[in-house]
């Protein structure tokens, strides 16, 4: 349980929440650019911070701590290949994102596409990333939250044993996370979060974001420090994982998957290197990602913040969790969780729960407080994102477009604070539906990465049309709602593998049967957003060039981030030599992708 100083801190960050959406509620109220884009004048520091504190989920550590568990260090890849595409949205999509100036990436597509089409698939995109997608993830983080406060809260000693018994007694049972107890504290945080991300808008999310990834990083890696305290240091922690892990230790400890184990195939490694990162539904860059490169000053704001995010997602954030995970593995042995603490019983059927129980066997008073803490920022952080992002659909895409297109600045900001109720109360009632994070996340790459290729096409080929992300859309789901419940049994990467391959298939497939987007359409779209790609017309060689040229930086930055991210590895293993190969690595390809984009903008401005 916590102690009085715990308390302290903990109220202290949600008085913090309150006050931020209390203060800035009088700019959000101006209008719906204030509310849902903070008037497009966000540095890039700001912009990319609150990208990496909304990924930075409760969830995060939880499930990275199963996949260390299931498949040691090399699980990670499942996420690190997203690398390849969040450092592609930077390079090809950020700037470009910005130039459109549109309020959510679904207003995009009647850019982009124009007529009936785009209308219906305006339409159809603004439900299915509101209501389908949104509420998947808010349900898992909102999932992960309910897990963590498990082994801490006691409300039955809190409220008195009668006050429970009553309470639980008029509880709706569909509304029970794993406890009752866990469900009353949830829904306090649930709360917290509608309130201040209602009151202020996206400018109250992205300052209380600041805060939320400092304190939320300032956690993960005070906890880390003492995980591998306790157990003498990092070459203590070493010894332990040879000796409870003689035969395995290599593989768990290895960046690379070991293909001789089955744990991880060949073949799976290859689906996350060159499928799963296109195959996302934000593979430009579109959903909580666009909105927050619309909040920037110019394009090349939007841009340096997109790379901020990388380097502090990929490189930043990883460690911390992957040095507790293998703290956890030591702790509760994989055959014996309970071999030398009894509350190992409690990660016996569920890996996850390694992290917040080691916090509650290791972390001295105050520090406790501190951590989790931070991982109620880390909650609330993707939380109000989440909660903001799926009421700009709502709003702007369904309200204004389609019910009430006079509305004046009142109403709609009125609205959007009402949708934004709307979204939290959706989210909570699909959390008590997921059983497993890691499985919510897999199902949700597969039934939305019909999106994935699709909208990387429609910013590089004219021919691309709205019947190419209506059909993505439409296949994806089909493919998964039937493939998942037949196949339980196959890895849920080659399930990913065939949707998207099927989705793209039938997507390529009806544009070529499709008529194109009309040319007074394509005109407008690329005077507006100056793309680069394959594009008919007037200097469709030099936007092809400057495709090739993008393609470049965009491997060059990409090799950058991860010789960056396992140098740090590497010097946190002991391993020194691979990590200054791997930092000098790091350093001379970052300062060759930095000198080609910026250093070309500011040539292209002299």
């Amino acid at each position: 349980m916590f102690s009085a100083l715990d308390w302290f801190l903990i109220l202290t960050y949600l008085s913090f929440a309150f006050a931020a959406g209390i203060l800035l509620s009088p700019k959000a109220g101006k209008s719906l650019v204030s509310y849902f884009v903070a008037d497009r004048k966000l540095p890039w520091w700001w912009l990319g911070t609150s990208m990496v504190a909304t990924t930075f989920a409760a969830d995060t550590p939880l499930v990275i701590t199963g996949f260390v568990a299931a498949d040691g260090i090399s699980a990670n890849w499942f996420w690190w290949s997203w690398a390849i595409g969040y450092m592609a949205m930077t390079v090809f999509f950020a700037g470009k994102w910005r130039r459109a100036e549109v309020l959510t990436d679904v207003e995009f597509v009647e850019l982009r596409y124009g007529g009936k089409p785009a209308t219906v698939l305006r339409m159809v995109k603004a439900f299915y990333l509101s209501i389908l997608v949104n509420s998947i993830v808010l349900g898992w983080v909102f999932k992960a939250m309910s897990k963590i406060t498990g082994p801490f809260m006691d409300w039955s000693e809190l409220l008195g044993p009668e006050t429970f018994a009553a309470v639980r007694d008029v509880w709706p049972s569909f509304l029970i996370f794993d406890s009752l107890n866990d469900t009353i504290t949830v829904l306090i945080l649930f709360v917290v979060v509608v309130v201040y991300s209602s009151m202020g808008g996206i400018q109250g999310v992205i300052l209380t974001d600041l805060v939320q990834f400092a304190l939320g990083m300032g956690g993960a890696i005070l906890f880390a420090f003492y995980a591998v305290s306790s157990q003498g240091g990092i070459s203590g922690l070493l010894e332990k994982m040879h000796a409870t892990y003689p035969e395995q230790s290599g593989s768990i400890l290895g960046f690379w998957p070991d293909f001789r184990e089955a744990s991880l195939p060949f073949s799976v490694f290859l689906i996350f290197v060159f499928v799963q990162w296109w195959a996302q539904y934000y593979s430009d860059g579109s959903g909580y990602l666009a909105q927050r490169i619309h909040t920037a000053k110019n394009p090349e704001e939007a841009e340096k913040g997109s790379l901020w995010f990388n380097a502090a997602n990929f490189i930043v954030r990883t460690w911390p969790w992957i040095l507790t995970a293998l703290v956890t593995l030591v702790v509760f042995p994989l055959d014996d969780p309970t071999r030398y603490f009894a509350e190992g019983n409690l990660v016996r059927g569920d890996r996850e729960m390694g992290y917040p129980v080691l916090m509650k066997l290791i972390l001295p008073s105050g520090i406790l407080g501190i951590v989790f803490a931070s991982l109620m920022a880390a909650f609330m952080s993707t939380a109000d994102t989440h909660i903001n992002w799926g009421a700009s659909y709502l709003v702007n895409d369904f309200y204004l477009r389609f019910v009430n297109p006079g509305a004046d600045d009142k109403t709609l900001v009125r609205m959007s604070r009402t949708a934004v109720v709307l979204m939290s109360v959706i989210a909570i009632l699909v959390a008590t539906q997921i059983s497993s994070i890691a499985s919510a996340w897999k199902f949700l790459l597969a039934f939305a990465s019909g999106m994935g290729l699709p909208q990387i096409l429609r910013w590089i080929w004219w021919r691309t049309n709205a019947w190419t992300e209506l059909s993505g859309m439409i296949t994806a789901l089909i493919l998964s709602l039937i493939l998942y419940p037949a196949f339980p049994d196959v890895r849920s990467e080659y399930l990913l593998c065939c949707v998207a391959l099927g989705s793209v298939a039938v997507s390529i497939a009806v544009t070529l049967l499709t008529p194109p987007v009309p040319a007074e359409t394509l005109d407008a779209f690329v005077k507006r957003v100056e793309p680069f790609g394959f594009w008919n017309g007037a200097q469709s060689g030099e936007r092809l060039d400057e495709f090739r040229f993008k393609v470049v930086s965009w491997v060059a930055g990409t090799s950058a981030l991860f010789f960056g991210m396992f140098s740090l590895g590497y010097f946190f293993l002991l391993q020194p030599w691979q990590g200054l190969v791997c930092l000098f690595s790091f350093f001379v390809l970052g300062a060759y992708y930095w000198k080609r984009e910026f250093g070309r903008n500011k040539k292209k401005e002299v």
